[in-house]
């Protein structure tokens, strides 16, 4: 067993790697929605069935629309994931793994990781927010305008608003990439600690890893099934601990029957979902590996 520490993240592959399967999914997602509309527009009543027409375009146009405004978004948020990633692990430190023989992922630190990903979602928040400001700012002025014209005696009540909205902008600002940091560093402790514990009796992450020099590896494949089951495992434990939780406050009601039935669709709704979104997710990254180029890492 080899402890490793991924040092850096090729940006550029990464991101169109990223990218390529956040189109997909969306194209997948629109796909269902056009299939959904298909059907309610069959059902509707012949008055307004013309209605179920322009519904079925929308969605037909969403088959592309919705997948190139995901790439698109997506070429944004995964370039700045990974240049943040790169600017903090030479002060943070990485993602730190043990593999064993470079291609099973037996176990994470959990400080360390947990510490450099909350990181990273906290530094990608503040941006957002810094860019959601002028935004704000916009649609105040904007609203502020109207009322003014709609009714003149408004301008002292618009004035107060405007200062309640400017101290809500500066606390967006600050607060909101604080807290983001701290819920990413317990919610990813968390699954790091149920994946050290689990991954020894189910299975731990399987990957296709190749050295091309100067410490660069890159990611050739992700093994679909034990990444599925090891993702599905540690939903499957937390919905079954939000589940136990609900079924107490409903069982302190009287409501045994409704916390039972939430206990099992959490439980078991989280397993099947997690197993289909990770494997599903392998299996298009290894489709995509060798055509768009595979994800490229500095593990050292």
């Amino acid at each position: 067993m080899d402890l490793k520490e991924i040092k850096s993240v090729r940006v550029v592959p990464y991101t169109i790697m990223n990218s390529s399967i956040g189109a997909i999914w969306a194209f997948i997602f629109a796909l269902l929605i056009l299939i959904f509309a298909g059907a309610i527009s069959s059902a509707l009543p012949a008055e307004v069935r013309s209605l179920g027409g322009i519904i079925t375009g929308i969605s037909v146009v969403g088959l592309v629309v919705l997948p190139v405004g995901v790439f698109l978004l997506s070429i944004v948020e995964s370039f700045l994931w990974a240049y943040i990633y790169n600017g903090l692990t030479p002060r943070l430190g990485g993602i730190k793994l043990a593999l064993i023989a470079m291609e099973k992922v037996e176990s994470f630190d959990i400080v360390s990781t947990s510490l450099i990903l909350s990181a990273v979602a906290a530094l990608l928040n503040f941006i957002y927010q810094l860019l959601a400001a002028p935004l704000q700012w916009i649609f105040f002025n904007t609203v502020a305008n109207i009322a003014k014209t709609v009714e003149p005696s408004a301008v002292s009540s618009m004035a107060a608003v405007g200062s309640a909205t400017a101290l809500g902008t500066v606390i967006n600002i600050v607060l909101t990439p604080v807290m983001t940091f701290i819920a990413s560093f317990v919610i990813i402790a968390i699954g790091l600690l149920l994946y050290n514990f689990l991954a020894p009796r189910i299975t731990p992450i399987k990957l296709k890893l190749s050295e091309f020099g100067e410490g660069l590896v890159s990611i050739d494949g992700i093994e679909a099934i034990p990444l599925g089951l090891i993702t599905g495992s540690i939903a499957a434990v937390l919905g079954l601990i939000v589940g136990l939780i609900a079924l107490i406050i409903l069982a302190i009601a009287g409501e045994y029957t409704a916390g039972i039935l939430i206990l099992v669709a959490l439980t078991v709704g989280a397993l099947i979902w997690a197993f289909i979104a990770y494997a599903v997710t392998a299996l298009f990254y290894n489709v995509l590996a060798p055509r768009i180029g595979a994800v490229q890492i500095r593990l050292e």
